[in-house]
């Protein structure tokens, strides 16, 4: 690679990192999943050397194999760096332009045979590469730089990299299959980059099909003398199975303790901020026995986490399933309440478009209680389209969930 080839090549990287700086910065928190999590992997792909010689060569394609593991860190949806490591190998025979030539047994090339040296026509030669890369990839996911597609269960990467990559060539016939040179094992620098597209399949399981460029610095890898062509690359293109093992970070529940006195004056559904959980734990002080059995009389309030959508979106993300887990587990322990889910919109679209959107919204949030045990008929879903009220739209776009009805447990 040229000087300018590996200054345009620093400066891509240089301007993907200051996209990612600026879009860091001016995501809403609520926009996007809080989902900031380790994750490891296998990798498999096919391999093509470009070189002197060539994948792509004179007599067949032939077509390497390589097998490797990856793990990184994911900061947001749009961020993540892993560092990989892989092995494998790959061949590579003479060009079409390029078969008359003559490699003699001092491994250097000739445009017609040495008298008095042993020596092999181009066209009867393949070489075989061993490679084993270890690289570090700075990966950036292109649909999460769009609020309606931040929480998309696909993503479409640009990863540039940069790899520590060993060689080991020998030089064989084709007819034989006699090894005539063998080179050293060479350790050089690669740069280049991956394009890949992937789908979460679970929570936890992600698949990724990839395909990439690397340029490798220094002497030619296959082990034949340079010409005129000074191509040194590798590209590759193959599968990755990775698995996401950390969770998202909770903010501490906060516990208060109130009074019967205060319990009677509290007004139920105060404001939730975006990612909040709250739990409200209600301690009644020692009292007259006449006094507790009034106090066990009055409503307990139970506060019930707001569950928030991005736009046009109506499914629950997988930033919202510890909160929905929440509202699971707050129905279980009160088997006796049932509950009202109410839905709405920001002020974007038209009136009717908002009305059912607010209502798939709530529908989803029953859905998914109704599949995790909760019997349905303990839920009712309305819709109200537009909050006209509320000029924040990232906070607009939610379900609520408040107590309907409560039967005292026998």
């Amino acid at each position: 690679m040229n000087r300018n080839r590996k200054k345009t090549l620093f400066l891509l990287c240089f301007l993907v990192f200051l996209c990612v700086e600026s879009r860091a910065q001016e995501v809403n928190p609520a926009e996007t999943a809080s989902h900031y999590n380790w994750y490891i992997g296998l990798q498999g792909g096919l391999p093509f050397g470009i070189s002197t010689f060539n994948s792509f060569g004179a007599d067949k394609t032939r077509i390497g194999w390589s097998t490797g593991l990856y793990g990184g860190y994911r900061f947001n949806n749009i961020f993540s760096l892993d560092a990989s490591a892989s092995f494998g190998k790959t061949g590579m025979s003479a060009r079409d332009c390029c078969t008359d030539y003559w490699l003699g047994n001092d491994g250097e090339r000739y445009f017609v045979p040495v008298a008095g040296m042993e020596g092999w026509n181009y066209s009867n030669l393949y070489s075989r590469v061993n490679l084993q890369r270890y690289g570090l990839h700075l990966n950036v996911n292109l649909l999460g730089f769009f609020p309606s597609t931040t929480q998309n269960r696909w993503s479409v990467n640009l990863s540039p990299a940069i790899y520590g990559i060993g060689s080991k060539a020998s030089i064989k016939t084709i007819s034989g299959d006699k090894e005539v040179l063998k080179g050293n094992n060479t350790w050089r620098l690669g740069l280049g980059g991956d394009f890949s597209v992937g789908y979460r399949m679970t929570e936890n399981l992600s698949v990724n099909l990839y395909s990439g460029i690397t340029h490798l610095t220094g002497k030619q890898m296959d082990a034949v003398s340079e010409y005129h062509r000074k191509s040194n690359f590798v590209w590759e293109s193959g599968l990755k199975l990775g698995w996401t093992f950390g969770k998202s970070k909770k903010q501490t529940q906060k516990v208060i303790s109130v009074t019967p006195a205060e319990i009677v004056a509290k007004q139920p559904e105060e404001s939730v901020q975006p990612e909040d959980k709250v739990e409200v734990i209600v301690t009644i002080p020692h009292e007259e026995p006449k006094k507790q059995e009034e106090a066990k009389m009055e409503f307990e309030p139970i506060r019930f986490p707001i569950i928030y959508f991005p736009f046009n979106v109506t499914t629950i993300t997988s930033a919202q399933v510890n909160k929905m887990h929440d509202i699971l587990t707050l129905m279980r322990q009160h088997p006796d309440i049932h509950i009202l889910l109410t839905g709405w919109c920001d002020n974007r679209g038209s009136k009717a478009v908002n009305d059912r959107i607010s209502l798939s919204r709530a529908r989803s949030v029953q859905s998914w209680l109704v599949k995790n045990g909760i019997d349905k008929g303990r839920i009712t879903i309305e819709g109200k389209g537009i909050d006209t009220n509320e000029t924040d739209v990232s906070r607009a776009r939610r379900v609520e969930s408040e107590i309907s009805n409560r039967k005292e447990a026998q």
